[in-house]
């Protein structure tokens, strides 16, 4: 009998605030001798950073630091890591940030156990060995790329994203610490939780959804909507910045439904114009959402009523409409664009945009089937 769902997720979560200082205990327990910590240059300048390195200092762990990453990491990047992993003969992969050092570290693994360029796994589950031990530290709560099966990077040479994913780049421990997300300035907090938002919302409406993804997914969105603002206005308030922690868990494990055409859609955004991610899943997702509607009523109807949107004596297209409201109406009153006129991007880069997204990993997990010339329109729309 054919299995009917595969549910994805590291060997450990660590939950906490405080969690952050079991990490020299976790990195003994895996027994390794050589900590090559993959993170961006104003991480590893933060106070909170310190602590990542006491907790190996007191265990005696030795790590090389690795700073050179940028937002919408790149190929050539990831292949100067690699390199530099060897050279200095770690043994671990320790990633301490956003989704980009995440990111850049699961695909640093895959180039260091795989061999070649990161541009040779551009297909999900084209990794054949599993990358070397990896530790994921968020110091945002949006991407849940710390659980997930997916990393995003640029292709330089043609200027787009791709999504090399599969079991053997989970994880082996996500140590999520709340305390670590205070640094963040409303602006990518709100963005971040944007995202965490879109992965949720994709993940109800994929067609691989399963129990387990659901459950995940519509506890994340009431956590969204319950923290986000609370988060976005007073960075210091730990109960919101749990809650947006648990919220980017909780829908990167809905991820394990895979992303649709809010995502592909949004990656050739951030390549094409450099919207950040988090903004870009914010202006698509309403827009892509009316498109879906036909193809998921039932599952709008359900985020409208997460999402606190009163359905009660309206039709079933009316109530499945109010999700996409919701979500703009969230974007809008977190003060994030919700047009690309906005962010000033050039509407002559929409047929470049609809070629990329509409070979984009995240393009079959959506329940609708999209064309060329609709992909083109629904950039239009979002003008």
């Amino acid at each position: 009998m054919p299995v009917k769902h595969v549910f994805l997720s590291p060997e450990q979560i660590l939950f906490g605030i405080g969690a952050v200082e079991q990490l020299g205990d976790c990195v003994a327990s895996i027994k390794g001798k050589k900590v090559f910590i993959v993170t961006d240059k104003l991480v590893a300048g933060l106070d909170s950073f310190k602590g990542v390195e006491k907790s190996l200092k007191d265990k005696n762990i030795e790590y090389h630091l690795y700073t050179d990453v940028e937002a919408n990491p790149k190929d050539l990047q990831v292949d100067r890591g690699a390199k530099l992993y060897e050279q200095t003969h770690s043994d671990i992969i320790l990633a301490v940030g956003g989704g980009s050092s995440i990111d850049s570290a699961k695909a640093i693994g895959i180039v260091v156990n795989n061999g070649g360029s990161i541009r040779d796994y551009e297909a999900y589950d084209s990794v054949v060995n599993k990358i070397p031990p990896l530790i994921a530290i968020p110091t945002t709560a949006g991407t849940g790329c710390e659980v997930s099966a997916w990393a995003v990077i640029t292709n330089t040479r043609e200027n787009y994203k791709f999504c090399p994913g599969g079991v053997r780049i989970i994880p082996k421990i996500a140590l999520v610490d709340p305390k670590f997300t205070i640094s963040m300035p409303p602006v990518i907090t709100a963005a971040t939780g944007m995202d965490a938002l879109s992965h949720a919302v994709e993940a109800v409406c994929s067609p691989w959804a399963m129990p387990q993804t659901d459950a995940y997914a519509f506890s994340a969105i009431k956590l969204v909507v319950k923290h986000l603002g609370p988060a976005v206005a007073d960075g210091s308030n730990m109960a919101a910045r749990e809650g947006m922690a648990m919220a980017a868990l909780e829908a990167g494990l809905a991820m394990n439904a895979n992303t649709g055409g809010v995502h592909a859609l949004g990656h050739q955004l951030s390549s094409q114009y450099g919207i950040p991610h988090g903004v870009a899943m914010g202006i698509m997702m309403p827009i892509v959402m009316g498109f879906n509607t036909i193809a998921c009523n039932d599952q709008m109807v359900e985020i409208a009523h997460a999402m606190g949107e009163k359905v009660e004596g309206l039709s079933n297209a009316e109530a499945a409409a109010r999700a996409a409201f919701a979500v703009l109406q969230l974007q809008k009153s977190l003060g994030l664009p919700t047009t690309l006129s906005e962010c000033k991007a050039d509407p002559a880069l929409i047929p470049v945009c609809a070629k990329w997204a509409l070979t984009d990993t995240s393009i079959p997990g959506n329940p609708r089937t999209m064309t060329r010339e609709q992909i083109e329109g629904l950039f239009k729309k979002a003008f």
